[in-house]
Order: structure tokens, then C-alpha cells, then sequence
């Protein structure tokens, strides 16, 4: 009977044993499929890449169009959220203004990476295709498209005895320029003119801040209300896209004329036009 005992403990412990092994062994198990599971999740999270941020566009776009159904085309180039207004050429015969804004659209297809990711450029190299068109100032219904804009002092003669329209935002060539501006709400905006070589603020220390700059970039004089009436002229032109933008988004606006009437002033501009467009920007 002892003998008998002995052999049944020694089974049950033996069974014991075993079965504790089983469970040690399906525990461990367990531990290492967990752990496998979990390292396989933490690599795959490690391995997921970012989504690609989207390749910079350069957008061709048709905005509207002339008195005389000339498209009026341009540029938005970029997704960011600060977006910035240049244009050209709102008085026809300055065709350097526009050449200069189509080179700009060159030079950034070549390197779409000099724009910074928080930038949006909208560019209209040409904002009076039909004066273009003809190298005539005026629109075709004879106005002065830049002294078309609804601002304090509007009158339908300019202070030189040009024709305003009969009324402000009377013309489509203005109406888009102002329904570009509400679309995209600029956070700067530069007219290009010829050929005074010149760079004129808005009122507003922004204005100033960034006529000073770009002036000093260009090498441009700058030119402000206080220079105007220490050569005794009369600087005060209501009715003009940049006045009318400052005071009704209260952002910077400023007037660069290049030095000649059919000539970009690539060379000149280019260091201001691109610190405008990279993240370099430091106004």
C-alpha cells in the first residue's frame, strides 16, 4: 500500500508538474505574441510616413475679363495662407511692369521650392489687356483704370485731368482687381509701374516699412508724402488701387516704378521679389 501511495503522489506531481509547464509554456507564449504584436504595431506606426505635403502649384488662371472680352489671366502659385497681390500693368503702355511679373512666374516654375509653404502669390502681369494690347494708358472706354477705385476724395478726373470713369468700380478690369482682393484677403499688395524708378508707400507705417525695404533692396528712391512736398508736388491721387486696398484691409500697399517704360528691371528687382516669395522674408 506505501509503494501504491507513493506511486500516486508521484503521478499526481508528476501531472502537476506537467501541467504547470503547459501553462507556463502557453503564458509565455502568449507574453511573446503580445509583445511581437505590440513591437509590429509600434514599427509600423514608426514607419508610416507623413503624407507628402503637396507639390507646389503654379496655377494659370483666367480672373475676368475686359471692356472688350480680353481674358485678364494671372498666377496663384501656392497653398499657403498669407497671400500676396502683385500686378502689373494697369495702365497699358507699361509693359515693363508686366515683363517683370512674367519673368517672376519664369523664374519660380524653374524652383517652385523658393516659395515658402505659408505663402500664396497671386500675380496679374497684365490688368489692362486691352490698353496693353494697343501700348495705350487708359482702358478701352477711355478711363484711368488706376484712379478707378472707390476712396476718400474720388473724383471722375484725376488731380492731372484724367478721365476716373463715371464712377468708382465703374470698369471690369477694376471690379476684379477688388474681387481678387476679397477672395484671397492679401496680406500685402505692390503695383508695378513705369518709369520713375521710384518706390511709393500707402499711408500707414506698414507701407512705410515695406516701401524702406524694398527701396533698400532695389536701390530704388523712396518716395513718400514728405518727399513729395519737399519737391512741392501734389502726391495725393485718390482713387488708386493701392490707396483704396490700405484702407479698406488696413494692410500694406506700396508703388514701384521700374526705371524704364519697356524695360522688367529683372536685375533690380529680383533680391526684393524673391525675399517676397521665399520664407526669407523679412520685412
Amino acid at each position: 500500500m506505501d509503494n501504491l501511495e507513493k506511486n500516486k503522489n508521484h503521478r499526481s506531481i508528476l501531472c502537476w508538474t506537467v501541467f504547470m509547464a503547459v501553462v507556463l509554456s502557453v503564458t509565455i507564449c502568449l507574453q511573446l505574441y503580445i509583445w511581437t504584436a505590440e513591437r509590429e504595431i509600434n514599427l509600423q506606426s514608426l514607419s508610416v510616413v507623413a503624407p507628402a505635403p503637396k507639390p507646389i502649384k503654379v496655377e494659370k488662371k483666367v480672373f475676368g475679363y475686359s471692356v472688350k472680352g480680353n481674358l485678364i489671366e494671372g498666377y496663384e502659385i501656392g497653398y499657403g495662407k498669407e497671400a500676396i497681390l502683385l500686378m502689373g500693368a494697369i495702365h497699358g503702355n507699361e509693359v515693363g511692369s508686366a515683363y517683370l511679373l512674367n519673368r517672376l512666374v519664369s523664374e519660380i516654375k524653374s524652383n517652385v521650392k523658393i516659395i515658402s509653404k505659408n505663402k500664396r502669390i497671386i500675380i496679374i502681369p497684365v490688368v489692362n489687356p486691352d490698353g496693353y494690347n494697343i501700348q495705350q494708358k487708359f482702358n478701352a472706354n477711355g478711363v484711368n483704370l488706376n484712379l478707378n477705385f472707390n476712396t476718400t476724395g474720388w473724383a471722375n478726373y484725376g488731380p492731372q485731368g484724367t478721365y476716373a470713369g463715371p464712377k468708382p468700380f465703374s470698369e471690369p478690369e477694376s471690379q476684379i482687381v477688388k474681387k481678387i482682393v476679397e477672395r484671397y484677403r492679401p496680406i500685402m499688395m505692390i503695383s508695378y509701374h513705369t518709369a520713375g524708378g521710384i518706390v511709393s508707400p500707402e499711408e500707414g507705417g506698414p507701407s512705410a516699412i515695406l516701401g524702406k525695404w524694398y527701396a533698400q533692396k532695389t536701390g530704388y528712391e523712396y518716395y513718400d508724402d514728405a518727399a513729395a512736398a519737399a519737391d512741392n508736388v501734389d502726391w495725393n491721387f485718390p482713387g488708386t488701387s493701392t490707396m483704396w486696398f490700405t484702407r479698406t484691409t488696413g494692410k500694406p500697399a506700396i508703388t514701384v516704378e521700374l526705371s524704364q517704360i519697356d524695360q522688367g528691371d529683372w536685375d533690380i528687382n529680383k533680391t526684393a521679389l524673391m525675399g517676397i516669395v521665399s520664407s526669407s522674408t523679412n520685412i
